[in-house]
This record gives structure tokens, sequence and C-alpha cells, in this order.
């Protein structure tokens, strides 16, 4: 048993080690998402698309929900413009999102960067990729 159990720690050493070896080879990136969504003009145009659809689906759900006096039915009324926003956010912001990780990816490769983390994750150290991806979106 105990031979069992100082071969077990020998094979989880060896893979503490093969791991730290690996980590040493990522170079690693970081990326202010926020900002570059604010500075992303097809993200901008998506949201005021998004409160401009907001502001006429809920007057038509308020003017339908004051006629109505059945709790159940205002309750629908409710979730069904609800999930309605839901499905018009993921169709506008989704392709957004999607250019957004690719113009990430694009240049993390330029700049031989393995792995990227979003930079409220980041105490210390790595590349800061930001500034890259912002002029990246504004070329595409």
């Amino acid at each position: 048993m105990r031979k069992t159990a100082v071969l077990l720690l020998a094979v989880l050493a060896l893979i503490a080690l093969g791991s730290v070896a690996y980590a040493d080879e990522d170079t690693i990136g970081y990326v202010d998402d926020m900002l570059v969504l604010r500075q992303f003009s097809k993200f901008q145009q998506a949201q005021k698309q998004l409160e401009e659809l907001d502001k006429r689906k809920s007057s038509a759900a308020k003017a339908e929900f004051d006629k109505e006096t059945d709790e159940v039915k205002k309750r629908n009324i409710i979730e069904k413009l609800q999930t309605e926003m839901r499905e018009e956010e993921a169709k506008l912001m989704n392709p957004v999102l999607k250019e957004v990780s690719d113009t990430v990816s694009k240049v993390a490769k330029q700049k031989g960067v393995t792995l990227v983390l979003n930079k409220l994750l980041v105490y210390y150290g790595g590349i800061d990729l930001t500034q890259d991806v912002i002029n990246a979106l504004k070329t595409n």
C-alpha cells in the first residue's frame, strides 16, 4: 500500500512539473473587453437598435398590460416581452461579439500570444492587447 502511495505521489509530481514547464512556454495577454466594446461602432449601433426596439415593444406591452385585468395574463405579457427582447439581443449582439472574439484571436496570433484573459483577471504581467484589438476592429 505504501509503495502505491509513493508511486502515485511521484507520478503526480511529474505531472505537476510537466504542467509548470509547459506553462513557461505560454505567452499570456489580456484584453479590456468593456473598453473594446465601448469603442466598437458595431456594438454601439446594436445597442441603439436594442434601445429603440425596447421602447417600442415596451410601450405596446404596457398598453396591452394596462387593459388586462387577469394577473396570469399580465405576467404572460411581461414574460413574452422579456423573451422577445432576449431573442432580439442575441440576434443583434452575437455577430458583434463573434467578430470581437475572432479579432482577439487574430491579434493574439499576430503577437505570438497563446493565452488571452480578460483584463479583470490579471493582477500582474501579461501583454495588453486592448488597443491592438480596437485598431484591428476599426480597420475591418
